[in-house]
């Protein structure tokens, strides 16, 4: 063992000759392509080494930020974090239909008024305004909880009510039709608004005869309101389906990060390998919100 550190330390003695003479040979190699008077402060620079431990180098920001704070986790409740919910339960739903059918007096298993077939025009008119301000009341407090309007299967549970505004629409409808048959044949015999009992209505519509909008542009004949609401309507579907693809493409990795490194997302550096891809998906949350606020408005003015 003896013999075998002396070896060593030979061996380390002249691998230090070694390079202390490649050194000197490199600095004269050097020395030469400078002019002698040549000076520069960093010539003399000295450095001194600090341990790891008496002063780290930090590490970029942007590893240790958490996502949370910009929202990251506050997204869609499996996607990319548990954030908060973003729609009503269907027990929910049932309730604000509950609280309506009993704000217009309405029974739950008979959703309209008992005396609706006795009722003049500006009884059933004055009954439609009813009806629609509780269908507006619904997106109206879903929008001021969710940010965005409900969508129509977030509507579903307030099918009853809308069956009964086109019902009353409908109502209305042939009620002036038939008056005005009447008033053309039989003027003197026309009967007044609040004839009652002399409304003549037809057969019972089916729901799928009815416009799903209850404020539907159609309806006023006005063609470039109703182009306006049909091209908005295909923007945003179009983005939600553009959405959906890139949400599965986020599900899938998070999916993936959870197994491999067996927690959740939560620091920006979790992200970089589909950060472009979760860019994407805000930007495409944000068009779509802007979007249906536009059809709101659009519907509102109409």
């Amino acid at each position: 063992s003896g013999a075998t550190a002396a070896f060593a330390a030979a061996a380390a003695a002249a691998m230090v000759a070694v390079d202390d003479l490649l050194t000197d040979t490199l600095a004269l190699c050097i020395s030469d392509c400078f002019d002698a008077s040549f000076s520069h402060p960093f010539i003399g620079l000295q450095t001194i080494s600090v341990s790891d431990s008496l002063k780290p180098i930090p590490k970029r920001w942007v590893e240790d930020v958490e996502i949370l704070d910009e929202g990251f986790g506050a997204e869609d409740l499996d996607v990319l974090g548990e954030g908060p919910t973003t729609s009503w339960t269907l027990e929910e739903s049932k309730k604000k239909l509950r609280d309506g059918l009993a704000r217009l007096d309405l029974r739950e298993d008979l959703v309209q008024h008992q005396d609706m077939h006795k009722m003049g025009k500006h009884e059933l008119a004055t009954e439609k305004r009813r009806v629609k301000q509780e269908l507006k009341r619904y997106d109206t407090e879903f929008r001021r909880q969710f940010m965005r309007l409900p969508t129509h299967t977030e509507k579903e549970p307030m099918r009853p009510l809308y069956v009964y505004y086109r019902r009353l629409k409908t109502i209305i409808s042939q009620a002036d039709q038939g008056r005005a048959r009447r008033g053309s044949s039989t003027a003197p015999n026309a009967g007044s608004d609040n004839d009652g009992p002399g409304l003549r209505l037809g057969p019972r519509e089916s729901f799928a005869s009815i416009p799903d909008n209850e404020d539907n542009p159609g309806a006023m004949g006005v063609s470039s309101l109703r182009d306006q609401v049909t091209s908005l309507e295909a923007r945003i579907n179009s983005l939600q389906s553009e959405k959906a693809a890139v949400r599965a493409r986020l599900q899938a990795f998070q999916e993936k990060f959870v197994s491999e490194n067996n927690r959740k997302i939560r620091f920006h550096k979790d992200i970089l390998p589909i950060e472009r891809q979760y860019r994407m998906y805000k930007n495409l949350k944000e068009e779509i919100m802007r979007t249906e606020l536009q059809l709101r408005d659009l519907r509102a003015g109409a």
